[in-house]
């Protein structure tokens, strides 16, 4: 399908920091349909936007370090983009959920937690992944209290959706530290389940998960959907990203005009082949060359199935094309930290 190689398109080559052309631990990514990247820049507490092939990226929420107050992000993993731009931010650091519209770059609003750590419904405990559904309704990963929390607009509490409070644990009522979430297009709720090494899928209602993959994987951080369906995750502790193939009738897609289009991205009764294959990366094998990986955090495709993987411990977004291990630098500098604008 490609290489297995890449190119540096953005950013600077060996240094990572804090200014506007540099990452400090990235760990979240989303990629709009026209290549835009909204970057979660970790330790420097902000959100870059930053276009494909330009140098430099631009903080549209934080940037004003690490607190609480609401022009300030706390210490961050999970994010999530709605359709009209706003960006949702689970910040671990200050267990709440902030909100920051499209074009308002001074600060964002609480819109979950915020009532310091705990396991009450209207607390959260180092929240990490987040779904937002377009009505606004939130899937808080409630990491540190190991479940999921529903969170509807303008509510003052969550209801737990998924596992069993403060209680981890590897039983299919239960879940042991996880990170992220994703829904498919019939409401079937995907939990990355990290301690427990697997990916536990929820119908509406149930009160247990059923496992889609297991195995094979070591402490994984994120996870997404392909245009296919297959199941992509970024196995981090072995440096590397991997893919449970679907298994049900082949999706339809068309390329007649960019983004490429998808008609069905998943069958109702999908099932994931449990023999993973390797996309990117060496298992067990970190480092900072174009085709391997340092703790890979959060994945994401484009349009036109490009996978961006955001490489943690190497300070910068990958780009890898369709069916090529080898990666492009497209934000960020390769293996060092940084708090300037292009860092």
């Amino acid at each position: 399908l490609g290489s297995n190689t890449g190119t540096t398109v953005a950013g600077s080559s060996g240094s990572a920091g804090s200014s506007r052309a540099q990452l400090r631990y990235p760990s979240g990514i989303f990629v709009s349909p026209n290549q835009d990247m909204y970057i979660l820049d970790t330790n420097n507490y902000r959100i870059l936007k930053w276009q494909l092939g330009e140098p430099i990226g631009y903080v549209v929420a934080g940037g004003n370090g690490n607190g609480g107050a609401f022009k300030q992000i706390g210490q961050s993993f999970g994010m999530f983009v709605d359709q009209n731009y706003d960006i949702y931010i689970s910040e671990r650091g200050n267990h709440r959920v902030s909100k920051w519209f499209n074009g308002n770059t001074t600060a964002g609003v609480l819109v979950a937690g915020g009532n310091g750590a705990g396991n009450t419904d209207d607390k959260l405990n180092l929240p990490w992944g987040i779904y937002v559904e377009v009505n606004g309704t939130m899937f808080i990963v409630d990491r540190g209290n190991h479940r999921v929390q529903k969170w509807e607009a303008g509510a003052s509490l969550g209801a737990t959706v998924a596992g069993s409070t403060s209680d981890p644990g590897p039983w299919s009522y239960q879940l042991y530290d996880p990170t992220a979430i994703t829904f498919d297009p019939y409401g079937y709720m995907y939990i990355l389940d990290e301690t427990n090494n697997r990916v536990q899928k929820w119908y509406p209602g149930a009160s247990y998960g059923i496992t889609v993959a297991s195995g094979s994987m070591n402490l994984p951080v994120g996870m997404t959907f392909d245009r296919l369906g297959n199941l992509v995750v970024a196995d981090s502790s072995y440096h590397r990203m991997i893919s449970f193939n679907i298994m049900c009738p082949p999706t339809t897609t068309t390329t007649t005009a960019p983004p490429m289009l998808i008609t069905t991205p998943l069958c109702s009764t999908a099932s994931w082949n449990q023999t993973m294959s390797i996309i990117a990366g060496s298992t067990s094998s970190a480092g900072s060359t174009s085709t391997l990986l340092y703790y890979p955090f959060h994945i994401d495709y484009d349009g036109y199935a490009n996978l961006y993987v955001v490489d943690h411990q190497n300070h910068r977004i990958q780009r890898f094309q369709p069916g090529s291990q080898t990666g492009t630098t497209v934000a960020g500098s390769t293996g060092s930290l940084g708090s300037s604008r292009s860092e």
